[in-house]
């Protein structure tokens, strides 16, 4: 779901107070022209084949640089984002050399620890059921504890099935587009619909309501909302005042927002908080300690950065502070917030690793991460652990021994060497120490969602996950939206928790 353009955006950001030598013609260009949009990307970062024959030749454009086709110059998308003034050609080719010639011709290999253990004893791995028909393109995996249901939408068959807590099929609905969440009440459920699902400037994407007649039966009643930017998140906040308003994340592709969505009697009005693409999942807390939700935010696509949106006390949202930043390459993900020193403040956990852009190459700085705040908001990096494409981190303490573990999927694994990689388990020891495990169910697939619930009342956490199969995507795409794609077999998997303490498993 993510945008194939995330690299090429206008500009980067230098970083302040680094020691640098003196810097090249090209390099001093670069901070030139590209000082103003997101966080500087080190030539390292990548290959030099990747940045000459990818990344350079997508963010050309953007400053001002015809496409070297006729065809590619009519595509263009009338929503990039352009330098107001053309860069000169000669200038950019000095750019180029640059990245050229710093980049290195390879990038190293992701370093784990030496017999990383294969399925943790703790878990009982098999599929949420057995042979279910998919597409493959899973873009919604939900449980609500509430009311012991869960939920499952797809792409391919702009489908939403509803699941009980034992996992009976209640409902299926066929819905206009792909829905991305789901916000359920008592007598309704309001479903978020994509509109396009590839990257796309237009305002296709809603929210639906539906009312619930019977446990096993729903009927739609309105649009709530309209004319959304490819919304892929969605949660209720109270005023304070009884009312109920709405912030949805609107990812976009060139064109996108973070938006408040507020009641005024007839309709929802919107309010931007951030008016740039990329938003993709926040969260309501208190974070500032006055009393108030607050509204952090993870915003990907270019300029990847954590947010904090401080509550004014009456509802406003228009003091920013930026948390983290990282550089476009990084392929923002997934963030939560959790407290892994035990102190009593909440810490970041940060997940990076989408690769569905022009630098589709294995990079060693994907993974997850934990961000420890030294209590006055400020964070820096406590933790690192490597794995390829990672998508998404279920954080619970599912060893029930005091402290939260991590289970982490990756849709970009390095399927030649370890597909096993694709969900790995991170059981927490204390201090920041954490023990690995891999599956070897993980290599059928390609891993992107998760969901976590006590589905079977034992009082310890058990875990969905879902597929995001790219092979899928494809042949969608080349297919159109009336398609019909068939996903591997088992593309929901269910790792209920044993109980069974930690043991090793086969090393790996």
């Amino acid at each position: 779901m993510r945008n194939p353009l995330r690299l090429a955006m206008t500009s980067w950001l230098v970083l302040a107070g680094c020691e640098r030598p003196r810097a090249s013609t090209g390099e001093a260009l670069a901070h030139e022209y590209c000082a103003s949009c997101h966080e500087f990307p080190q030539p390292q970062l990548l290959d030099k084949k990747t940045w000459e024959e990818k990344v350079l030749p997508a963010m050309a454009p953007r400053v001002g640089l015809k496409a070297n086709t006729l065809a590619d110059e009519l595509s263009r998308s009338p929503y990039m984002k352009v330098l107001p003034t053309a860069m000169p050609a000669a200038d950019w080719q000095k750019i180029v050399a640059y990245f050229r010639e710093r980049a290195p011709d390879s990038l190293p290999y992701q370093s784990w620890p030496a017999g990383v253990q294969l399925n943790p004893a703790l878990f009982r791995v098999g599929p949420f059921i057995r042979g279910m028909p998919s597409s493959g393109i899973v873009t919604l995996l939900k449980t609500d504890s509430v009311h012991r249901l869960i939920f499952i939408g797809e792409a391919g068959s702009n489908t939403l099935r509803v699941f009980d807590w034992n996992r009976r099929l209640l409902s299926t609905l066929k819905l206009g587009s792909p829905p991305t969440d789901v916000l359920v009440g008592d007598n309704r459920m309001l479903v978020l619909e994509s509109g396009i699902l590839d990257p796309n400037d237009e305002p296709r994407g809603s929210l639906v309501e539906y009312v619930v007649t019977g446990r096993d039966s729903l009927r739609l009643t309105r649009t709530v909302i309209d004319s959304l930017f490819r919304p892929v998140f969605i949660r209720q906040l109270d005023d304070g005042n009884g009312g109920k308003e709405f912030v949805i994340c609107e990812y976009g592709n060139n064109r996108g927002r973070l938006a408040l969505y507020r009641y005024d009697g007839e309709a929802y009005r919107r309010e931007i908080l951030d008016s740039s693409p990329g938003a993709i999942r926040f969260e309501f807390v208190d974070l500032t300690g006055d009393g108030s939700p607050d509204i952090v935010a993870l915003l990907a696509q270019g300029d990847e950065r954590i947010v904090l949106f401080e509550n004014d006390g009456k509802g406003g949202f228009s003091r920013q502070r930026t948390l983290a930043r990282f550089p476009p390459v990084y392929g923002s993900m997934y963030f939560s917030l959790h407290d892994f020193n035990g102190d009593g403040i909440l810490d970041i956990v940060y997940v990076n690793g989408d690769n569905f852009d022009y630098s589709r190459v294995l990079k060693p700085y994907h993974g997850v991460r934990i961000l420890e705040n030294d209590g006055k908001n400020n964070f820096r990096e406590r933790y690192f652990f490597p794995i390829y494409g990672a998508a998404r981190a279920e954080i619970s303490d599912f060893d029930r021994d005091g402290d939260p573990d991590i289970l982490v999927t990756s849709n970009f694994a390095d399927f030649q060497k370890h597909p096993e990689r694709g969900i790995v388990f991170l059981e927490n020891e204390g201090l920041y120490q954490f023990r690995p495990y891999a599956f070897t169910a993980a290599a059928t697939n390609q891993w992107n969602l998760t969901t976590s619930a006590d589905l079977n009342g034992d009082g310890w956490p058990d875990v969905i996950v879902a597929g995001m199969n790219l092979g899928s995507i494809a042949r969608l795409q080349r297919g159109g939206t009336g398609g019909k794609v068939r996903a591997p077999d088992d593309p929901i998997l269910f790792f209920e928790n044993t109980r069974t303490p930690m043991s090793q498993g086969g090393a790996h």
